[in-house]
């Protein structure tokens, strides 16, 4: 059976993200793993991932960017998930809470709650491994938790939607080994690494450039260690792309690397499910 690989366990978003994605692929099942790292390392020929890779309110998750560059992975889709959570406790006032779980990206989601109660933070990798760690702590301790597990939970404390926004989002990837992109379609989007193998003034700007002269929408752009020395970059662009576009950006980017200056990768090609 192909599989699957998402961080876990039962319960997570990236749980929920992979169940809407077997609605359309049914053929797959899911196996669950503690650590976004660990679930992309997964990934062959029979396993693709789905994995978290940005949030309205707190960003990009760089160890998802990172792994797909590093492993040399392809971006085959995208799914959008409403993310809200809430607080839960054993104590029956907010002020007796000593300490609190909270999994890393969802710290930043609901950072004012956290700075508006003083509390301490103990960072977990999973918001269920948060829930799971509260319920078997002594009294004194709560956790931030995705609200869908609050139902039918009888704790002394529950407080709900705690995000610092009601408009809280999070953009899933999956990711498989396959180097065959997709057909670009209307409303698709793609992504792109450039490695600057030259180090000069301008050279960024040079890249942005083509994009300009080709009409093409850049969604975002973000730079990123390559992790081989001090100063050294990858680039990451995302952008929109249309089926009108198909043939001026495939000769970008093949102008692109017949260059001296810098190389350019292709991550993905996706819509959304």
């Amino acid at each position: 059976m192909k599989k699957i690989a998402c961080l876990g366990p039962k319960g997570t978003y990236s749980d929920i993200a992979s169940r809407k994605y077997l609605e359309k692929y049914p053929e797959y099942g899911i196996e669950y793993y503690p650590s976004i790292i660990k679930a992309i390392n997964e990934v062959n020929n029979d396993t693709i991932a789905i994995v978290p890779f940005e949030n309205t309110l707190d960003g990009f998750v760089m160890e998802t960017l990172d792994k797909i560059i590093s492993d040399n992975l392809t971006i085959r889709s995208q799914l959008n998930l409403d993310i809200d959570f809430a607080f839960i406790s054993n104590c029956n006032d907010i002020k007796d809470v000593k300490e609190v779980y909270c999994q890393f990206k969802a710290y930043g989601q609901c950072l004012d709650f956290i700075l508006n109660n003083d509390f301490n933070v103990i960072k977990t990798e999973s918001n269920i491994d948060s829930f799971n760690r509260m319920l078997k702590s002594g009294i004194g301790f709560g956790a931030i938790v995705p609200n869908h597990v609050t139902v039918n939970l009888h704790m002394p404390l529950i407080l709900r939607h705690i995000a610092d926004s009601k408009n809280n989002e999070t953009r899933f990837f999956v990711v498989d080994n396959n180097k065959n992109l997709n057909e670009i379609k209307d409303n698709y989007m793609a992504s792109v690494v450039i490695t600057s193998v030259v180090d000069r003034p301008g050279i960024l700007c040079e890249i942005l450039e083509g994009f300009h002269n080709n009409k093409i929408n850049l969604r975002s752009i973000l730079s990123r260690p390559d992790k081989t020395m001090m100063g050294k970059y990858n680039f990451f662009i995302e952008f929109n792309l249309a089926k009108a576009q198909k043939n001026d950006f495939y000769n970008l980017i093949d102008k692109y690397n017949s260059g001296k200056d810098f190389k350019v990768k292709v991550l993905g090609i996706y819509g959304e499910i």
